[in-house]
């Protein structure tokens, strides 16, 4: 139960009076949450029934809690250890256990990975938008309160704020409110100086809020995101669509580990990049994929580096940053950049820049006082000039004729006015973050110079090309959109966020956006990463299917499909061609199958039949390459550090060994069949130990405890 300080009861008694008793919140998805201020005014709307409240949000994050004994005791260890202190939301459970008060809704557009498919309150109240719409959305429902989490840089001269990790969706509900005319919903800040400040767009004055809550006994550390393990499977999809980026474009990737396995093959292939080639040969992809590779991407490392435009800013990318890999900068004027583009200038210009700008009819030769603030905005001229009544003037008083039809005043501005670095440059644009403890820390740690160049913006700006397309264009040039997906048919619809029976998964969050973006940018591709196959309750299953009755991105933007055993490029292929593709990086458990059902229903040639290159697509092979490469010393388990000791590690793998040796219940009496004779030794106490599970005290803590002995001995132990 949430106690309601007197702080917090001013502030919904503030809000009662200024909007009454019926409560559209929007608060923002993933750490931009304000937790305590959402658990007051929610415990006073579950105290008080007339009280209507309506949560319109995203990704509300939960610590986990394991469904089995064993999983509740290892997370109630290890989360005792990670988490600490942190503030949990207090409708997660009531959402998760259908008991909300039927005054309170609670709408999600994407909800964390998986933990809501047995949740009737979720299913029903998921909103299914793509994340540039969601502020429509929430405006089209009358939002009249944003809570947002924010950082704050406070001085003498007074106090600045930044909605840190998330200005996603806040500016664009402002705007789209004043277009459609309606009331600006109230905005409540909450000050957490745990927040990275972030710069940019994302900081507005004190003047912004109508109430600022700032009591340090409310600030706590953000939700962070343990490390994920990069298996084989992984690392092979991230090797593969390593070879897909093109050096000197744009970026744009996703959490998790399939994301990680990229980023690490990246830094491999600029880092130690006769070691990378080699590793290509070895696992057969330079002569598989060969042309493919060479007219998309390149095996070579990267000299003008990339720009990230990515609706997430991922820890990804400052690995990326630190490696030199994330270096080139974009500006904020798209006819400077389009010269850039093209060689014609460079960041650090020459001295004759005005001269290409006349030639490039980007000024007038007659200057106007909104040309010179342009030039100065963008480091071009110095930043001590002042434009007055068609003259330029410095610091000392000296003016200048802003008349290039004289070569004399072109050659004194040149030689007195000129700068020689471009300023406003950027790396990456994204509308939120969220990552491990290690990536907010090292967010802190940037310096100003640092900071400037990773601009948080609201969504509308990263996610689509409507608004600022002409800049967007020459901004975005050879971009590689990475996302991941559950299920690809071999026409190459894909279905990323919902089951087939409409249980929502996730959301759709900006997937679509992306891959569309790919077709409508010049040479730009999607990438969607796939893992082969899962284990389902049954047996294995492929995740390459004949068809699947719901899809997130429809066969008409068909792209690059890539699995652990290989790229299939589908854009602007028949439909024979693309199910030719894609039955070659299937499992080859289930390519025939998929062969018959195609040619049954005349999309395949009878006389086709699987290249003998792509018939051994198994498992084994890929753990088999992997292995021999681990031993070399490359592609570790954890590369950007890791969150579990050494025995929660062991108790990881143990766990997942029961869980797939229990999937079913033959598969689970045959496991207790098993374990029934073990008997602890001393090697398992330990383990035994931080399960609390080293004295039993009823039957079920004794099974579990045999099981979790049995699995831990076949992982080694």
């Amino acid at each position: 139960m949430t106690i309601l300080t007197e702080e917090l009861t001013k502030i919904i008694d503030w809000l009662t009076a200024e909007v009454g008793e019926q409560w559209i919140v929007g608060t923002p998805l993933g750490i931009g949450k304000p937790n305590p201020l959402v658990n007051a005014l929610y415990q006073y709307a579950h105290d008080k029934s007339d009280v209507t409240l309506e949560i319109f949000t995203a990704l509300s994050l939960a610590i986990p809690g394991g469904n089995s004994l064993l999983e509740r005791r290892f997370l109630k260890a290890f989360t005792q250890r990670f988490f600490g202190d942190y503030p949990q939301l207090a409708y997660i459970e009531d959402v998760k256990n259908n008991r909300l008060p039927s005054n309170i809704t609670v709408r999600e557009f994407y909800m964390q990975s998986g933990k809501m498919l047995r949740s009737k309150e979720a299913q029903k109240s998921y909103v299914s938008s793509n994340y540039t719409h969601v502020a429509r959305d929430m405006v089209d429902r009358q939002v009249n309160i944003i809570l947002q989490m924010v950082a704050a840089h406070k001085t003498d001269q007074g106090n600045t704020y930044s909605l840190s990790s998330n200005p996603d969706l806040t500016f664009d509900i402002i705007r789209i409110a004043k277009e459609k005319g309606k009331p600006r919903p109230k905005i409540i800040a909450m000050v957490n100086q745990h927040m990275p400040y972030m710069a940019g767009q994302a900081e507005v004055e004190e003047s912004f809020f109508d109430v600022i809550y700032d009591d340090e006994s409310s600030y706590f550390e953000p939700f962070a995101t343990p490390a994920q393990a990069i298996n084989s499977t992984d690392y092979s999809i991230g090797l593969l669509a390593s070879t897909l980026l093109k050096d000197g474009g744009t970026l744009q990737i996703g959490i998790g580990s399939l994301a990680d396995a990229l980023v690490y093959s990246s830094q491999l292939r600029h880092q130690n990049n006769d070691t990378y080639n080699q590793l290509l040969a070895e696992c057969g992809i330079e002569s598989k994929f060969s042309e493919l590779v060479n007219s998309v991407g390149g095996v070579k490392p990267f000299e003008e580096g990339f720009y990230g435009a990515s609706e997430m800013f991922v820890e990804g990318f400052a690995h990326l940053f630190d490696a030199g890999i994330l270096k080139r900068q974009v500006y904020p004027d798209a006819e400077i950049q389009h010269l850039i583009n093209h060689g014609e200038i460079k960041a650090q210009y020459d001295q004759d820049i005005l001269e290409v700008l006349l030639n490039k009819k980007v000024i007038d030769a007659r200057l106007t006082e909104r040309q010179f603030k342009r030039l100065k905005y963008l480091g071009i001229f110095k930043s001590d000039l002042s434009f007055k009544n068609g003259y330029i003037a410095d610091a000392m008083g000296q003016q200048y004729p802003a008349d290039f039809n004289h070569t004399e005043n072109l050659r004194r501005i040149t030689n007195n006015c000129i700068g020689d670095q471009l300023q406003q440059g950027t790396v990456l644009h994204a509308a939120f973050f969220m990552g491990s403890k290690r990536f907010y820390a090292w967010l802190k740690s940037l310096d100003t110079e640092s900071q400037r160049i990773f601009q948080m913006t609201p969504v509308s700006q990263i996610n689509e090309l409507y608004g600022g397309e002409a800049l967007d264009r020459v901004q975005r040039v050879k971009a590689r959109f990475v996302n991941t997906c559950m299920k690809v048919d071999v026409l190459g619809a894909a279905a990323s966020d919902t089951l087939d029976n409409h249980q929502v998964v996730s959301g759709v969050g900006g997937q679509y956006n992306f891959v569309a973006m790919a077709h409508a940018l010049t040479d730009s591709r999607s990438i969607l990463m796939l893992r082969s196959v899962h284990a389902g309750k049954h047996a294995i299953e492929s995740n390459i299917v004949w068809k699947y009755s719901y899809c997130t991105i429809p066969r008409h933007l068909r792209d690059i499909v890539i699995t652990e055993y290989g790229i299939a490029d589908l854009r602007g292929q028949s439909d024979e061609v693309c199910i030719q593709r894609m039955i070659c990086i299937a499992d080859s458990r289930f390519q025939e199958g998929l062969r018959m059902q195609a040619v049954a229903h005349n999309k395949l040639s009878a006389g086709w039949q699987i290249p003998e290159v792509f018939r051994h697509n198994n498992p084994e092979k890929i753990k088999n390459q992997l292995t021999q490469l681990q031993q070399q010393g490359y592609f570790p388990e954890f590369p950007f550090g890791e969150d579990f000791t050494d025995i929660e590690k062991t108790i990881i793998k143990a766990l997942k060994w029961l869980k797939v040796n229990s999937r079913n219940k033959y598969s689970m009496l045959r496991t207790i069949g098993k374990s029934i004779w073990v008997k602890a030794s001393n090697n398992e106490q330990p383990y035994l130990k931080l399960m609390a599970l080293d004295e039993t005290s009823n039957f079920r803590e004794n099974l579990s405890a045999k099981l979790f002995i049995l699995a831990l001995r076949n992982c080694g132990i």
